[in-house]
């Protein structure tokens, strides 16, 4: 069986880093000079993949703010005469992160607008190349606007819309990325399924969503993924393994594994054996004995060790570390078998 290891989502910037943009926020710290220290650290979290031998690379998303930021950006999910900036400040459920809630005014359209920067995924070799973007249903539930009433609540129908739209984008900026950076891997980010209680109502439209966010990219030769956490998602199989992505990524912390034995999982298996919400340093030697033993008892097709969620909530040097037992586990791993 194949092993991968890689990262999944937003690396932490330093304390330096973390200074420097709160003195912007200030008018302390000039653009230049805070864009300077990401553009430096994000060559530095490509260098630490490449050291340690991660099989797919991305640049760590540090321009990125939070997992939305740039897609409500592009395409003006925010109120009339506001920006995505000023959206407000919302906690991400489970977590002590937050995010800036895009406002959905009305249906996207034919939209199809550069969303990603790739001026750092653009120097990283060719078959090596991952994306992270959020999926559709994350993207559209974690806002507000045309698909909720006034209590919050969703309209079924005009959700089901939006979430096609939402899909769409995304499959143009995959597709995009697929052609002009040639990028081999895409990977759809949920932090909601799990414990979103509409999931299991809108399964279909989930379903949908995610394969039309897919389509054209099996041709260009990328991989799909959807990452999972923030939940036990194991409440969704067989389904889950019968989603149309290549790849199915779980949290080991909080998915119930035991349920996934027998169900006949033939997808490629993102297991989230590093730890995401603690700094407690991975043994990789741990890491891989259990890995090694729910691939014995699933049987997937492949096997992926990743962080449970990304690693943003833990210190820059913290997650280093991590990553290093992660791609040490993934060494054994492969030697074991």
């Amino acid at each position: 069986m194949k092993v991968e290891s890689y990262l999944n989502g937003i690396f932490p910037r330093s304390d330096k880093a973390l200074e420097s943009g709160s003195r912007l926020l200030k008018g302390r710290e000039t653009k230049e000079n805070f864009h300077k220290l990401l553009e430096k650290e994000t060559k530095e979290i490509i260098g630490l993949q490449q050291r340690l031998s991660l099989d797919y690379l991305s640049d760590g998303q540090l321009f990125w703010d939070d997992f939305l930021r740039p897609i409500a950006n592009a395409l003006g999910l925010h109120r009339q005469g506001s920006n995505a900036d000023e959206n407000p400040v919302t906690r991400q459920i489970y977590t002590n992160t937050f995010y800036r809630k895009p406002f959905i005014s009305g249906r996207f359209g034919d939209v199809n607008k550069k969303l990603v920067d790739t001026t750092f995924i653009d120097t990283i070799k060719k078959d090596r190349k991952k994306i992270i973007l959020p999926s559709p249903f994350a993207l559209v539930y974690l806002s507000d606007g045309i698909h909720r009433n006034e209590s919050g609540a969703i309209k079924d129908d005009v959700f089901a819309d939006i979430l096609s739209d939402a899909a769409k984008v995304m499959n143009n900026e995959a597709r995009r990325l697929g052609k002009e950076s040639k990028i081999s891997f895409v990977q759809f980010n949920d932090p909601c399924l799990a414990y979103a209680p509409e999931s299991e109502s809108l399964w279909d439209n989930i379903v949908e969503s995610l394969m039309l966010a897919s389509r054209g990219l099996q041709e260009l030769k990328v991989i799909t993924s959807l990452h999972l956490y923030n939940g036990n998602v194991s409440k969704f199989l067989p389904g889950l393994g019968k989603l149309p992505v290549d790849r199915i990524g779980v949290d080991a912390y909080s998915t119930d594994l035991k349920k996934f034995t027998g169900t006949k999982f033939r997808k490629f298996l993102e297991l989230g054996v590093v730890n995401s919400k603690n700094s407690l340093i991975e043994d990789p030697e741990a890491l891989a004995k259990y890995a090694k033993q729910v691939s014995e008892k699933i049987k997937p097709d492949g096997l992926a060790l990743v962080p449970n969620r990304p690693l943003e909530l833990v210190p820059r040097h913290i997650a280093i570390k991590k990553v290093e037992s992660m791609a040490k586990a993934a060494e054994l791993l492969r030697g074991a078998a």
